[in-house]
């Protein structure tokens, strides 16, 4: 229903034809993280969710998106040869993506499903566990399964063992025809060439033994501990497994001889002990499995670290990942097993890797510098933990510092890190934009190096749109949504953990930037606010320096801090240029519902128990702090419907009370002045608009003076002003502030918006305009394409459309689906802005850019067709470089050594051993493993001189001279 008065039509310039969505960027990612992989060679870090979804990551605007399964987890996920992006989902399908062509090459599904995947990074195979025990290879160059199989060893190894499952695959580091396979009861190392059992690794805790158990009744009996993960010491010499009950045992891997048990803080759990305590004084409650196990080395492969996911007492309230720092290890010839178990239980250092509060480590993968080999894990610079909320950590190596994730991740992967609990959008003039961005320090070099951007239609914008996403653990993320320029990429962070001086309870709630005066205005979820300005952090004396200390200090009567407190005694020193706090706003008054921050210095902040506090902040002077249950209500009325109490009351008392949901400052003359004010609209949850006047008062001081009210139909969700006669927004701004002296009247009015309708109001209560939806809207803002003939008022509705209105006619315009993206449980997140862009929250940790002023474009199109354009991933000029073969000593002692041709040929036709021998020297051309990746393996480790053997022959005689 429309209902009209007369008024200039704002919009005249507009119809339907003009106006078309174009989709402009995404932020964030579609889902939880269920999985990671990262390729070293290409720096390519890949991404699968829990809603069947795919990214891929390299350089600042590299970003490619593959909807693999629909509403289907991804389960596993590995990157073969640098060049194909395996994953399998939660339908058991094996799907190979080239990240070259991004093509779909091929699809398998297995009739059993998988439990575990293993590659190589010099080999075409994928190596499949499943679910009955048995391990098949899968040919990902040409998308078809091969003849070679390994049976369930487990049966073979243990007859009376239950079936058991592939719990987890591990090539050897350095000779890829031996792999480790994990059962339920053990871990078997198997001979692929030779077709055998080399060694049966089964770990039984004897009665008296504490193993991994934390309470004493469990000691009493044998017990064989599930197995849940294990990896290969670099050197190919020892094995790790880690159990379900917390331990992980070290082994020779030649002879399986157990060479340490262990658990996180104690050793040798093994052995039966009298009287024995617990040492972590945990005992009630059962320790952690062990996820993951990650065997680190440094640039020399003896040198070595483990990563450890899991294995802690339940009852810990904080978690994290452990590390254990070996050192070199050991020489196995020249070391008794006695020696060698002793290093495992000496550590020398041990430290966790704190993580999140409320988050477990599940998953992490190792960053790693140059080389793909020894299972990712050589020489890393970073790991990157994939926590039970979905979220990601991303955590320094070795120090275990949290990673400066603005200035080494791409936005999408910084908006889960951790998940955004707050966003906002603000206008931001370009040249001062880029000012900000110069105040950065220098940070390290970007994570992701790889891909390359497709090029973007440029949007020549002076005014920049940037988005501020706030985050649970306190930090606050800002860049510019534009795109098409080389600072988009950049981002300006900022925390106020260290504004509030604690790093708990700091979870960003609401957020108001004022772009042109620099100030940002920061809710946090326990009811604080903290200003803060940018700014150049000047030398302070002495005396200044003092004064701030002290401010710090200042108390109230009760013990608290005042409601405004000072702190710009906590500006970091080193900060040279930046956002500084300056000070904390806590009155006490509940969790804030509303705040916003104007460009011509005033803050306005409501509260949950009905409070509105508004704050000069020039002066820093708190002017106003009163609740709004009542305000301008005739109280003899007894037809209205709302119930007074007073800040303390809450609903479960009975009484309803009025709370401030939106906020904004104006530039108008109100209905009867001959002059314009300062207007600050309230609107609440009991739809009433609330009208306050900021007056001066006392020279330069100023107060706030109650105007009017009025009933509206429903919570008021937006009151956006605009000028009547120009036809642009009439939102309070620095320059038409100082024309206010020159008694210019602005003829201003203001939309309100609730869910059920929409109203022009001339302030405070003249109604010029209205309509009732019958869609029900959830975010509304303003926007024009140029002054005059073009404001429209955009409204997001429940039933996934953009809907466009006239101003003030509040005609419909145009309606825009965005139903193919939406999800109605995040649509309230939305954000409209001037200058048409709609932020619409399209997931738990996504958001999609569009704007209503497009030609119904996709992401990065360009040309006159519209064709896609995604970004390029594969650089066909980086390859990897030769894989680690086996020791001299390991040749000497038996081991064969294998090309990459030679096993080709064995797991497509199933070739013996003795036939490898024969023919796999004897062969002319080149394989198609060697036609893929340009090298292979005999240039590097594929002639060993005689000489050698007699050193070696020698060596041994010494060495049993030395025993």
């Amino acid at each position: 229903m429309l209902k009209l008065k007369s008024g200039r039509d704002l919009s005249s310039g507009l119809t339907a034809q003009a106006l078309g969505l174009e989709d402009i960027a995404r932020f964030g990612i579609n889902g939880g993280v269920s999985v990671l992989a990262f390729d070293p060679i290409q720096s390519l870090l890949a991404a699968g969710t829990d809603t069947g979804r795919v990214y891929v990551f390299g350089q600042p605007g590299v970003e490619v998106e593959f909807d693999l399964c629909p509403g289907k987890p991804i389960i596993h996920m590995q990157i073969v040869k640098s060049i194909y992006l395996v994953t399998v989902d939660a339908n058991n399908a094996v799907t190979v993506l080239s990240l070259d062509t991004k093509d779909v090459l091929s699809v398998f599904t297995p009739n059993c499903p998988i439990t575990a995947i293993e590659s190589d990074p010099s080999l075409d195979w994928l190596f499949l566990g499943l679910e009955n025990g048995l391990t098949m290879v899968y040919d990902v160059d040409r998308g078809a399964k091969t003849p070679f199989r390994i049976g369930n060893l487990q049966k073979t190894a243990i007859p009376r063992a239950p079936i058991s499952s592939v719990l987890f695959l591990a090539l050897h580091p350095r000779s890829f025809q031996v792999i480790l396979i994990g059962y339920e009861n053990c871990a078997i190392v198997y001979s692929m060439v030779d077709e055998k059992i080399l060694v049966v690794l089964q770990y039984e805790v004897p009665p008296g033994a504490p193993g991994g158990d934390l309470h004493p009744s469990q000691h009493t009996r044998s017990r064989f501990p599930r197995l849940t993960t294990g990896a290969w010491h670099p050197n190919g010499h020892h094995v790790v497994t880690a159990y379900e009950d917390g331990s992980f045992v070290f082994w020779d891997a030649k002879e399986g001889v157990l060479l340490q048990a262990r658990t996180i803080e104690d050793t040798e759990v093994n052995y039966p002990r009298k009287n024995y305590v617990n040492s972590s004084d945990i005992a009630n409650a059962p320790r952690e499995p062990i996820y993951r196990v990650a065997w680190c080395c440094t640039t020399n492969p003896e040198d070595t670290a483990l990563l450890i996911a899991g294995g802690e007492p339940g009852s810990l309230p904080l978690k994290g990942i452990t590390y254990m720092d070996f050192g070199p290890t050991p020489v196995v010839q020249i070391t008794s097993y006695q020696a060698q178990g002793d290093h495992y239980s000496q550590p020398r250092r041990q430290r966790i890797y704190p993580v999140p509060v409320g988050a477990d480590p599940v998953d992490f993968i190792m960053i790693a510098r140059t080389s793909p080999y020894y299972a990712g894990n050589h020489d890393p610079i970073a790991l990157v933990a994939i926590l039970s909320s979905g979220e990601l950590y991303s955590i320094e190596y070795p120090s275990g510092a949290a990673l400066p994730v603005a200035s080494m991740f791409p936005p999408s992967l910084c908006w889960i890190q951790p998940r955004t609990s707050a966003c906002s959008v603000s206008a931001v003039r370009r040249e001062q934009w880029i000012g900000m961005m110069s105040s950065r320090k220098k940070q390290q070099s970007m994570m992701l190096t790889g891909g390359a951007p497709a090029r973007s239609r440029l949007r020549a914008f002076d005014i920049r749109n940037v988005i501020i996403a706030g985050h649970s653990d306190g930090w606050v993320r800002l860049w510019d949504a534009s795109h098409g320029e080389l600072e988009d990429s950049q981002i300006l962070d900022l925390s106020i953990a260290d504004a509030l001086d604690r790093s708990v309870d700091v979870r960003v709630s609401a957020i108001s930037f004022a772009g042109q005066m620099g100030e940002m205005s920061i809710a946090c979820e326990t009811g604080e606010l903290v200003y803060f300005k940018f700014g150049l952090n000047k030398p302070t004396s002495p005396d200044e320096l003092k004064r701030r200390l002290e401010a710090l200090q200042i108390v109230g009567p009760d013990g608290r801090p005042p409601v405004i407190q000072h702190i710009s005694g906590r500006i970091n020193p080193q900060m040279k240029e930046g956002f500084l706090p300056v000070f904390v706003l806590s009155p006490q008054r509940g969790p804030i519902t509303a705040v916003k921050n104007s460009d011509i210095g005033f803050l306005a902040v409501g509260y949950q128990f009905g409070t509105l506090a508004v704050v000069e902040l020039r002066s820093m002077t708190l002017i106003y702090l009163e609740d709004v249950n009542g305000v301008g209500i005739d109280t003899s009325n007894k037809k209205f419907p709302l119930k007074y109490g007073d800040r303390s009351s809450t609903p479960s008392q009975g009484v309803q009370l009025e709370i401030p949901l939106s906020l904004e400052f104006s530039l108008m003359a109100l209905e009867g002045d001959g002059y314009s004010s300062i207007v600050l609209s309230v609107g609440t949850n009991l739809g009433r608009l609330l009208t306050f006047r900021i007056i001066p008062v006392r020279g330069s001081a100023h107060a706030v003076q109650f105007v009017g009210a009025l009933q509206l139909k429903g919570k008021v969700i937006a009151a956006i002003p605009f000028d009547t006669e120009y036809g642009v927004s009439a939102a309070a701004s620095p320059t038409i502030l100082q024309k206010l002296p020159q008694g210019i009247v602005i003829s201003g009015a203001l939309i309100t918006v609730t869910p059920e309708e929409a109203r022009v109001i001339r302030l405070p209560k003249s109604k010029l305009t209205s309509r009732s939806f019958d869609d029900k809207v959830l975010v509304a803002g303003l926007s024009l394409l140029r002054q005059g003939d073009t404001l429209v008022l955009v409204c997001v509705t429940e039933s996934g459309f953009i809907r466009i209105y006239s101003i003030p006619s509040l005609r419909e315009i145009s309606s825009l689906s965005v139903q193919k993206f939406y999800d109605v449980r995040y649509a309230s997140r939305s954000i409209i802005s001037l200058n048409g862009d709609v932020l619409l929250g399209i997931g738990k940790n996504e958001s999609a850019l569009f704007n209503i002023w497009g030609k119904a474009m996709a992401v990065k199109t360009t040309g006159k067709s519209g064709e896609r354009i995604t970004d390029s991933l594969y650089d066909v000029m980086k390859r990897p470089p030769p894989r680690p073969a086996i020791s001299t000593i390991q040749w000497m002692s038996g081991t064969k050594y294998v090309t990459v041709e030679d096993f080709d040929l064995f797991s497509t036709w199933g070739s013996t051993s003795s036939e490898i021998q024969e023919n796999g020297r004897g062969r002319t051309g080149t394989s198609r493993a060697t036609e893929i990746s340009g090298y292979s393996d005999d240039s590097f480790f594929g002639f060993i001189p005689p000489f050698i053997s007699l050193f070696v022959v020698l060596w041994e005689k010494i060495q049993q001279c030395l025993w």
